[in-house]
């Protein structure tokens, strides 16, 4: 009988248990969608850095500042609650648009409780067109915001 109870009352609560999970893993925890991104420089401030994007398949794809660096290309998982890892790729070119180099970034990223923001450190790692690393820099932190939509201010004409 006692053990009837015990399991009676367990079986109460795992409805309750499974919904909390399942809020952890709902589309309000996710990092998908666009977000600008700052970095710190070797000064410790922070800069503009990209304007990426996070799609659902787990790709990436970011603007970056500085022309001479390609689109950013990586991909990204999600390791626990608001955690998710990235790796990306572009190739840098010299003033004249000569490629002259690989960057690979490792990043941990963080996610707010919020959901509007996150926190990362990155590993940066520069290679030269061969893949032969050159330098690698860590940890350099950074901080993004999600992209809000915005309405023009002026409405169309009716």
């Amino acid at each position: 009988m006692r053990y009837c109870l015990l399991l009676g009352v367990l079986a109460c609560f795992l409805p309750f248990a499974a919904a909390g999970q399942e809020q952890e893993r709902g589309a309000g925890f996710s990092i998908e969608g666009t977000w600008i991104s700052q970095l710190t420089d070797a000064s410790g401030n922070l800069s503009l850095f990209e304007v990426g994007t996070f799609s659902p398949d787990g790709s990436y794809t970011g603007a970056n500042v500085n022309p001479a660096h390609t689109t950013h290309k990586g991909v990204w998982v999600r390791t626990g609650p608001r955690k998710f890892v990235l790796t990306g790729l572009f190739f840098t070119h010299d003033a004249q648009g000569v490629f002259n180099g690989i960057v690979q970034a490792r990043v941990y990223i963080t996610v707010s409780q919020d959901l509007q923001s996150y926190d990362s450190v990155a590993e940066r790692i520069v290679m030269n067109t061969s893949g032969v690393v050159l330098s690698r820099t860590y940890p350099i932190p950074g901080h993004s915001v999600r992209m809000k939509l915005e309405l023009p201010d002026f409405p169309p004409p009716q």
